[in-house]
C-alpha cells in the first residue's frame, strides 16, 4: 500500500522551488520543510567553523577555494539542498551552487540530526563531496567523514584538532574547542 502513496505525492521541479516562500529544500521532487531558525549555539558554531575554513584557505595561496554559508545547491532538476557551510573550488556561483562542493558542513539540531546523518550523508557521498563535517553544538564535537573510494570513512581527531584535506592543494587544521568558543 505504501508504494501506491508515492503515485499521489506531488513532484516539483527546481524552478517551482525557486518561487516558494519560506525555508524549504527539495529532495527528488518532494518538498521538505526546514526547521525554525537555528539556535544561538548553532549560529555561533557555524560562524566559527566558516571563519576557520576561510582563514585556512586564505593562508594557502595555492588553494583557490571559497567558503559560502546557507547557499542552495541544486542537484539536477528535482533536488535542492541548503548546507550550513560549503567550500567551493570551482568558482563563485551566480544564483545557486550547481556542482558538488568540496566540503559540506551541517550543524546538527534535534529536528535535523536524523536527516543530516542518513539522507544527506548518502546524498553527499553519492555526489562526490570530499569531506562532510557534522557539528554537534550540544556535545561540542565535530564528526569528520572523508570520501575514500566512493564511501565515507571517519577521520579521527588528535589532541582536540581536526585536519581535513579536500584536494592536493587545500587542507585545514581546526581546533575543535574554538568552533564552540563564545
Amino acid at each position: 500500500m505504501a508504494s501506491e502513496a508515492v503515485r499521489y505525492t506531488p513532484h516539483h521541479s527546481a524552478d517551482e522551488y525557486r518561487q516558494w516562500e519560506g525555508d524549504w529544500e527539495l529532495w527528488d521532487g518532494v518538498p521538505v520543510c526546514m526547521s525554525p531558525s537555528p539556535t544561538a549555539k548553532h549560529q555561533l558554531a557555524s560562524l566559527n567553523l566558516a571563519s576557520a575554513l576561510k582563514d585556512a584557505i586564505a593562508g594557502n595561496s595555492n588553494c583557490g577555494c571559497i567558503v559560502v554559508y546557507e547557499t542552495d545547491w541544486q542537484i539536477g532538476d528535482s533536488t535542492v539542498v541548503r548546507p550550513d557551510i560549503s567550500v567551493l573550488c570551482e568558482g563563485l556561483p551566480n544564483q545557486f551552487i550547481d556542482y558538488p562542493p568540496s566540503v559540506i558542513v551541517e550543524v546538527l539540531s534535534p529536528s535535523t540530526e536524523d536527516k543530516d546523518r542518513t539522507a544527506k550523508r548518502q546524498l553527499y557521498e553519492g555526489q562526490g563531496v570530499s569531506v562532510y563535517l557534522l557539528v554537534d553544538p550540544e556535545s561540542g564535537s565535530v564528526e569528520a567523514l572523508q570520501l575514500t573510494d566512493g564511501k565515507y570513512a571517519p577521520l579521527g581527531t588528535e589532541d582536540a584538532t581536526l585536519t581535513i584535506r579536500w584536494n592536493d592543494h587545500c587542507a585545514a587544521t581546526i581546533n575543535v574547542s574554538e568552533v564552540f568558543a563564545e
